[in-house]
């Protein structure tokens, strides 16, 4: 495999990536949500008044969980783009063999066997052509 195919590769990966990253911010943010609520639950629950501490304390993790969302938000629109180029790019292969192997394979994220499967191939069938692909995308993009 040329180094070009191997770049063209990483190039049709990078929604999966994308998405990997927001799931995780995803987590975080569940995770701060529920701290936050905790926090606020223990401040509405104390007896002895305001507690700056505590008020603080929630103040900071709804701050927090807040720049999460909105990197959330924006790496969702980013993940959205890359899929949207990646599509462009291999819809303009022209062959709609292909392009469902490479739709499959990069914008749908299953692997060579569950590819294989969906397409009724056989696995050394699915690597063929998604190495004919990329072969053909390196030659148009270039």
């Amino acid at each position: 495999m040329t180094m070009n195919e191997l770049n063209m590769r990483h190039w049709l990966n990078r929604a999966f990536y994308a998405d990997k990253k927001a799931k995780a911010l995803e987590t975080l943010a569940e995770q701060c949500r529920e701290r936050a609520q905790g926090l606020s639950t223990s401040w509405e629950g104390n007896d002895k008044g305001k507690s700056d501490g505590a008020e603080n304390g929630t103040e900071n993790a709804l701050m927090r969980l807040a720049e999460i969302e909105e990197r959330i938000i924006k790496l969702r629109v980013e993940c959205a783009n890359i899929m949207s180029e990646t599509l462009e790019a291999i819809w303009s292969l022209h062959d709609d063999d292909l392009e469902a192997v490479l739709i499959n394979r990069y914008i749908l994220y299953y692997t060579i066997e569950q590819t294989a499967e969906i397409m009724n191939y056989h696995p050394n069938t699915v690597k063929g052509k998604v190495k004919k692909a990329i072969q053909k995308l390196c030659t148009k993009m270039s």
